[in-house]
């Protein structure tokens, strides 16, 4: 009886480490393809490009894997804004939470991105809400490569 435990033991054992290696070969294959190309899209520097309000407003991502870290900064009326934030990448959108580090008096210290990377990689469009209800729209310009 006990050698029979034994044996199953080791049985499940080299199911659940073929399991294993089985997905992270999956994994390691897919950054071959299109997640690897859109890691190499959004990773980088890009650029405010919907309005004349705020300025120096840059955004830079890191990317690993659907996994995305932002820091955004900007002035606005001569006031610095800096927030940061993390979230998912599904396909070629991105949702992401932000927690605001520097604040300007009276706005809101958390809100949500949405924002769509364009085909050619160049571009992305969406909007924000915060905490307090705002919405507004969000365009960012890669720069560089």
């Amino acid at each position: 009886m006990f050698m029979k435990r034994i044996i199953i033991i080791g049985v499940f054992l080299c199911f659940l480490f073929g399991l294993m290696a089985f997905t992270n070969n999956n994994s390691s294959m897919d950054k071959g393809g299109e997640t690897a190309t859109i890691e190499n899209e959004l990773a980088g520097l890009w650029r405010d490009s919907n309005n004349t309000v705020f300025k120096n407003s840059s955004i830079i991502f890191s990317v690993e894997g659907s996994n995305i870290e932002m820091l955004h900064y900007m002035e606005w009326k001569g006031q610095p804004f800096v927030e940061k934030g993390r979230g998912k990448i599904y396909g070629r959108k991105l949702d992401y939470f932000v927690l605001v580090t520097h604040s300007i008096p009276g706005w809101a210290l958390t809100g949500e991105h949405f924002l769509t990377l364009s085909a050619d990689g160049r571009t992305l469009r969406g909007a924000y809400e915060d905490e307090l209800g705002n919405l507004g729209v969000l365009v960012f310009k890669k720069v560089g490569k």
